[in-house]
């Protein structure tokens, strides 16, 4: 204390609850009165208190601030309070509010309380409350349940100044001294005697007051109504020092005095009253002095009031009184007891003793609040203790630069997110100073690691992130403002007192908290070494006599030299080097952290702040440093020499040391196991108290670590033997490792939050909810809690903690503790956690570790539980190195596979990549481990039944290898139920490589598995090993896993899903190409892909039957290949009759490729084996998608052999049937990209009507194909005239212009006829034009296929002539038709003579059709060649019949030319082309007479 001369740390204040977690449901309170609102907020302030309703009482506490004057909170202290009350008044509120109990009870609401409370204004409320805030929707209090009084309407003489009230009774203190007494809600406003005044001249009261009554009062300065032997008491304190005690009922003065007032100027402000002593039935009083310009402290006053109990109660004043002093910050809150005082200041909390034998002031017991501790945490509370953060940071770790900023970015995140450190509000408004604003819904949704993230973009915003320095500069100015705002948002209210457990509650703006006691080694941690020896004797009495606990402080004292030397920031670094990932490990932080006590800060610590720092800052903190480090290393050798001197030897130092240490040991508490409590609101305390308990004692034992090591080191200097040195490395630090890792986990389950996870597996989180410890409300109400920052861990494992005897158990489930409650409360809890529920004595490292894990693992803390697991598992196998403890394999076994579980069970929530990975590599060789130690079985199973599915049942008592082949499976299908396949896979195989084993021969069986046979077990094992690999796309080892399967049930059921899963990956192609030696399984392979080839669809892909043809082909089983893609082509037709024509066409073109491979397949069979089986299923095909199909096969124009009786189907296929097919399955696909339907009938043979849709559709090419593969001979030359007989019309212009509208038909008729009129020899110009229009195409098509087919049958020349001419007599025949029957000259003699198609036939068509001009040309034409021989081919010439014309049609033409010209019809023309007749006829004639006589000669 400031003014104090003499005070002892005698605890701490630890949170309670925070508001943040409490649902406010806010009410207006209606007004009917008419006033003026009152401005002036003077009078409000910050305040606080409560009131204690029912038996046993039940504490509300209320509170208002001066920022919302006209706001109420009301929260009841109950079980877990989760609703409080927010009332809002019309106007500022008088820092006063009373809650009693109604004496109407509501049966429909339930208790009902009533609030009394009075605006500045001068509104009194009486208002009806139910006791558990449930109002519904409703946002105002009933106007029913409202009674209002304007006080003003009454007539007085001062404003009001003070406010009491009591059941029924509202008391009003004024500035002129008057009393006013309103029974609010007991009588009627208008009811004579609702308003009294208390008078002096009033019966006792004259006895006492008569002598220092005086005509003017001082104002009324406080009021307050206490309960002395039943009566209600009202005690009054004036400004000017007068004191009085009037009696409420009776409403008459008991006492009254004027208190001395002191001689510094000033006035009382405040009264309290304690509760009287019933032995000594003295009533303790505190009045407040207060300071004014003259006086700068405040000073209490203590007092004695003596009721002395007869027939005449009368009140004395003890002569006897103290005083203490306060200095400039007055007190909050004052609570008397009967023997002492407690002051709340906002600089701390102290009690002192009233019956000190000093008068004035007696040692003061303080009570360290929040604000020291959230100071602390942040590296506020010295100027250093930041920097040295660095410092450490960059000395501890020998890590990278870009290491460290991390590390101090999680060191302040950690510190800020402990409870009793983190208040949402304060953030928030850190924040905001920060101009980061957010609504209260954004806020509200913030996650932990949300709101790492908007720290993080602070940091970057204010240029933080670059460098360690400069993260850390934002940090100290960060956590700067929010301490600040944490002291100023979230200040002590007031101060709660239970009289029954002596348990105080410290109100504040956002949390509630209690005050615990000190351990009895925090006694000497926190009290000066001046004040050890005179006030902790009692603690430290098993450590044996007086030169003993010399020694110990001593040591203690050389102890807190080291913790000074390094810092408050050493403790940090090793929790935070503790809680990384990976872990550094124990010893390694303490090598060190030695090396600076022994050197300093490393050289290229200074190196590299340097540019960071500055050169003068980092040279005068090295500088600092040196100074530092010689004063400390004389300061330690000049102790450690005083300390042996006084010991006579080191070993007597280390018996102290040890026994000293089994003080920092947690303490064994047996608790019952019978009961188990609901949880209350005395945990949250609890857990804070055990926390704030835990980092005392670790970093205590870390301090006398450091030191022990410090001493080692400098041993030689010390003069230590080698058996002091080998005492403290092998007995020692190990102990002291084993206690501060014990109490490091206990600090780490007490302020690490907890989590709130959403399983990704429905079916896991089914089971997880079916294992809760109990199915109560409490624990349901607990669930919910999950995942806020103010719920830790370690609340998780006190809903688990059983009802114990005594105290504890009392406290613990009824009533708010005290602080020595407290601590023994939390001492339960940490003996539980460490011990377990007997507190059994254990050989084995954390024992208790296991029944931890389980309760976290069945609440889905499993990054904890993690986190947990790992540091004891590494403890204990370190533990087992030094000695082979027989009792560390069953526990390093359950942690093992604990640990498994829990990194599995990880790998489900929102883990992906290299940390998803990496969890599966760490579950992997827990999950060998177990099975391997020894005795595993026995500790795997000895799990309790609550365990849940972490527990493995094995009924029988099998070897070791059946243990290990049960295990294996259990893992196995805990990894495969989390789709974790790869890792399932190994212990699938690693069961494997157990079955021979634990099951011996082949013939044994398995009675584990209900009497399976070895090749059974491995059958499934296999077949497991195939399902996984299959998952994992690993379709190599799937094979070796359906190879390697001695079940052949099994392994044909593998092998249909291995087909089946290929398939549907689009992987099966590996069957096919030969990449899996199919070695004995080709056959059953095949039958899996023709099974599963039959009941595909059709349109799938891939599709099977081209597998299955890959497949047959790669093994050079062409038959099959050809049989199997044939089948497909079956399949297409019937599929193609029900598609549209889209579908169809590809459908078709499908098919038409399936029949081709069928073809080419069976063209590499030798001629005599080149066929297959026509399928069975083929005629049902056709039956049931075409049932008309089998009559028109019969009919006998479909028969080219003109058979006309039907032809059975026969019962194979050869090549020649198959090209059939595959042609008339073509012209099918032709036809239907013209859109044009035609349907095959299955036969062999093809129908006229298929070739006229291709002319038709002008698909000429296959037209012809169709006709060369079904027709021979007569017929054959049959169908290529009827082909060539449409082609030819085509080509005519009257068949192109009936299609052709308008002019364009115009157009193309003139183009392609011709006129008499026009000259003789322009016929072949004409032709030639004719080749400009539309039709041209159909002229070249025709060349080009007459050119293409003549030689097949030479008569289409005469054919398409003659049909050309039918058509239009008039047309002009194209010159490439003409040259047909010209033919070659050379070969083909004299005259006109030649094949079917000659000059010959095209004369005689000419003069059929009335063509005389073309036929007169001609026969001249050929006449003249005649003449015009070559002198060399004269001689053939003359051989007989050499020379040939058809003498009849040139007679025929002559009688025509006569007969036109007799007629008229163009006589002149034909009287022309007569003259040439005649003379060329005249020529030819005498040319022959010439011959014939030559002939003559010649044979004469």
């Amino acid at each position: 204390m400031a003014t104090s001369n003499h005070w002892r740390m005698a605890g701490m204040e630890v949170p309670l609850l925070s508001t943040d977690s409490i649902e406010w449901r806010q009410l207006s309170v209606p007004s009917t009165s008419t006033y003026t609102p009152n401005n002036d907020n003077s009078i409000a302030k910050d305040f606080a208190s409560s009131c204690a309703v029912g038996n046993p009482p039940s504490y509300f506490i209320w509170k208002t601030s001066r920022s919302k004057a006209h706001v109420l909170e009301i929260l009841q202290l109950k079980d877990t309070p989760t609703i409080g009350l927010r009332l809002v008044f019309p106007d500022s509120l008088f820092p006063f509010a009373f809650i009693c109990k109604s004496r109407e009870t509501n049966v429909a609401s339930g208790d009902c309380l009533v609030l009394y409370a009075l605006t500045i204004s001068g509104v009194a409320y009486a208002i009806r409350l139910k006791s558990n805030f449930d109002y519904g929707t409703s946002s105002f209090v009933p106007a029913s349940e409202v009674l209002e009084y304007n006080i003003h309407v009454q007539p007085h003489s001062g404003t009001i100044t003070a406010v009491a009230a009591s059941e029924g009774c509202l008391l009003i203190g004024r500035s002129d001294g008057s009393i006013s007494c309103f029974q609010l809600g007991i009588l009627d406003p208008s009811t004579p005697g609702f308003v009294s005044e208390l008078r002096d001249d009033a019966g006792f009261g004259r006895l006492w007051g008569i002598l220092s009554r005086s005509p003017n009062l001082a104002a009324v300065v406080d009021l307050v109504v206490s309960e002395v032997n039943q009566r209600k008491l009202l005690f009054v304190l004036h400004s000017d020092g007068s004191f009085r005690v009037w009696d409420l009922l009776s409403r008459s003065k008991l006492f009254s005095h004027a208190m001395p007032v002191p001689a510094s100027t000033g006035a009382f402000v405040r009264l309290w009253v304690g509760e009287a002593n019933i032995v000594t039935w003295v009533i303790p009083l505190a009045m407040l002095h207060g300071q004014n310009l003259e006086v700068a402290t405040e000073t209490i006053y203590l007092y004695g009031l003596r009721l002395n109990v007869g027939e005449r109660a009368r009140l004395s004043l003890e002569p006897s009184s103290r005083r203490i002093s306060l200095g400039e910050v007055g007190p909050i809150d004052v609570k008397l007891t009967s023997d002492k005082v407690w002051i709340l200041k906002e600089d701390g909390f102290i009690m002192q003793e009233l019956h000190s034998n000093d008068s004035t002031e007696g040692l003061a017991h303080c009570y360290a609040l929040q604000e020291n501790l959230v100071a602390d945490l942040l590296f506020q509370s010295s100027k250093h203790s930041s920097d040295d953060l660095l410092w450490l940071a960059y000395s501890a770790f020998s890590s990278a630069e870009e290491e460290i900023a991390p590390f101090l970015s999680s060191v302040f995140f950690h510190a800020l997110l402990s409870p009793g450190v983190h208040c949402n509000a304060v953030i928030r408004q850190t924040l905001v100073d920060y101009q980061k604003h957010f609504t209260d819904s954004e806020f509200g949704s913030f996650t932990v690691e949300g709101l790492k993230s908007e720290i993080l973009s602070l940091i970057e915003h204010q240029g933080g992130s670059d460098s360690p320095v400069s993260i850390l500069q934002f940090w100290k100015a960060f956590c700067a403002r929010y301490v600040n705002n944490w002291c100023k948002y979230n200040a002590a209210y007031g101060l709660v007192m239970d009289p029954s457990t002596g348990a105080f509650v410290i109100v504040r703006n956002y949390t509630i908290s209690l005050c615990r006691g000190l351990e009895d080694v925090e006694h000497i941690i926190y009290d000066s070494f001046e004040n050890q020896k005179k006030y902790i004797g009692c603690e430290l009495d098993d450590l044996g006599d007086e030169l003993e606990r010399n020694i110990l402080f001593e040591f203690l004292q050389c102890v807190q030299n080291v913790s000074q030397q390094l810092g408050k920031a050493s403790s940090t670094i090793f929790c935070e080097s503790l809680l990384r990932t990976p872990h550094i490990s124990f010893e390694e932080v303490v090598t060190r952290l030695l090396k600076i006590l022994e050197t300093g800060y490393s050289s290229s610590t200074a190196a590299i702040l340097i540019p960071e720092l500055g050169g003068d800052a980092a040279l005068e903190k090295e500088l600092s440093n040196h100074r530092n480090l010689r004063k400390f290393s004389t300061n330690m050798f000049l102790s450690f020499h005083e300390l042996c001197h006084k010991a006579n030897s080191w070993k007597k130092v280390l018996d102290v040391v040890e026994s000293y240490l089994k003080f920092l040991v947690p303490h064994k508490i047996v608790l019952k196991s019978d009961e188990a409590g609901p949880f209350h609101i005395n945990g949250s305390a609890i857990v804070h108290s055990t926390s704030q308990i835990a980092k005392v004692m670790f970093d205590s034992g870390l301090d006398i670590c450091m030191l022990l090591s410090y001493m080692t080191s400098i041993s030689g200097q010390l003069k230590m033997s080698y058996d002091d040195v080998s005492r403290i490395k092998v007995e020692l630090i190990p102990m002291i490792q084993e206690i501060t890792t014990e109490w490091h986990i206990i600090h780490y389950l007490g302020t690490t939050p907890c989590e709130s996870h959403s399983p990704a597996i429905e079916d896991f989180s089914h089971k997880l909810s079916s294992l809760q410890i109990d199915c109560s409300g409490d624990k349901r109400l607990w669930n919910a809690k999950l995942g806020n920052f103010e719920f830790s861990l370690a609340h998780i494992l006190l809903l688990s903690m059983q009802g114990s005897s005594g105290e504890f158990g009392k406290l613990f489930f009824s009533q708010l503790p005290n602080p020595i409650s407290l601590v023994t409360l939390s001492r339960g809890l940490i003996s539980w956690i460490i011990w377990g529920r007997s507190g059994k004595e254990s050989s084995v490292f954390f024992s208790n570790s296991t029944e931890l894990a389980l309760i976290l693992l069945m609440n889905n803390q499993y990054s904890a539980t993690e986190y947990l697991l790992t540091l004891v598992d590494a403890y204990s196998r370190k533990e087992k190195s030094f000695g082979s403890l027989q009792a560390m394999d069953g526990k390093l076994a359950l942690l093992s596979h604990l640990l498994g579980c829990c990194l599995v069970v990880q790998t489900q929530y929102g883990l992906h990549g290299p940390v998803k990975d990496r969890k599966i590599a760490e579950a992997l060789p827990c999950f060998f481990r177990a099975a391997s130690i020894e005795r595993s079985s026995e500790a795997i199973q000895s799990l309790p039944p609550e365990a849940g599915w972490f527990k493995v049942d094995f009924s029988s008592s099998p070897s070791t290898a059946a243990w290990k082949l049960h295990y294996y499976q259990w893992v196995m299908q805990l990894f495969e139920q989390y789709n974790l396949s790869e890792a399932a896979c190994q212990f699938a195989l690693a069961a494997l490589e157990q079955v021979d084993e634990s099951l011996g021969t082949e013939g044994s069986t398995y009675n584990g598995n209900l009497g399976e046979s070895v090749t059974t077990v491995k059958g499934r094992l296999w077949a497991n090993v195939f399902k996984l690999t299959l998952d994992l796309n690993n379709y190599h080892d799937a094979y070796c896993a359906i190879i390697s399967n001695p079940d052949e049930e099994s392994k044909i059921i593998c092998l249909r899903r291995f087909v089946i899963v290929l398939y549907e990956r689009g992987a099966i192609k590996i069957l096919c190409n030969g990449q899996l030696p199919l070695i004995g399984l080709v056959e059953k392979v095949e039958r899996e892909l023709a099974w599963k080839a039959a009941r595909s669809d059709i349109s799938a892909k891939p599709n099977p039957f081209k597998l299955l043809y890959a497949f047959e082909v790669h093994r050079h089983n062409w038959r099959r290949a050809a049989s199997y893609i044939y089948r497909y082509s079956v399949r297409l037709r019937a599929d193609a009759a029900v598609k549209d024509h889209q579908l169809r066409s590809f459908t078709l073109q499908e098919r038409v490729n399936g029949l081709a491979a069928a073809i080419n397949a069976l063209q590499l069979v030798h001629p005599s084996y080149a066929w297959i089986d026509a399928p069975v299923d083929d005629i049902s095909y056709d039956k049931e998608i075409y049932p008309n199909k089998k009559a028109r096969i019969t009919m006998p124009e479909q028969s080219l052999t003109g058979d006309s009786l039907p032809q059975k189907l026969p019962s194979y296929l050869d090549i020649e049937k198959l090209e059939k097919e595959f042609v008339l399955a073509s012209a099918e696909y032709l036809l239907s990209l013209a859109n044009i339907k035609w349907s095959f009938t299955g036969t062999d043979k093809s129908s006229a009507d298929l070739i006229d849709l291709l002319v038709e559709s002008s698909s000429y090419d296959m037209a012809f194909t169709v006709i060369l593969k079904f027709w021979k001979g007569s017929g054959l030359k049959r169908e290529l005239e009827r082909v060539f007989i449409t082609m030819a019309l085509k080509c005519c212009p009257s068949r192109l212009g009936a299609s052709l509208p308008g002019k364009d038909r115009k157009q193309y008729g003139l183009l392609l006829t011709s006129s008499e009129d026009e000259p003789v020899h322009d016929s072949l110009d004409a032709a030639a034009a004719s080749q400009q229009f539309v039709g041209s195409s159909h002229w070249g098509t025709l060349e080009h296929y007459l050119d293409k087919y003549r030689a097949s049958h030479p008569r289409l020349p005469l054919i398409v002539a003659g049909t050309l001419l039918s058509a239009d007599s008039q047309i002009d025949l194209p010159l490439w038709l003409v040259r047909h029957f010209k033919g070659d000259r050379s070969e083909s003699g004299f005259g006109m003579a030649g094949n079917e198609s000659n000059p010959a036939s095209l004369f005689r068509l000419y003069v059929d059709h009335g063509r005389h001009t073309e036929a007169t040309n001609l026969l001249i034409e050929y006449m003249e060649n005649l003449a015009s021989i070559r002198p060399a081919d004269i001689i053939h010439r003359k051989k007989p019949f050499a020379v040939w014309f058809p003498y009849t049609y040139v007679e025929r033409l002559w009688g025509m030319l006569e007969e036109s010209i007799q007629m008229g019809h163009r006589s002149d023309q034909c009287e022309k082309l007569k003259k040439l007749l005649h003379g060329a006829l005249s020529s030819h004639l005498n040319l022959l007479k010439v011959e014939s006589d030559d002939v003559k000669s010649c044979s004469s």
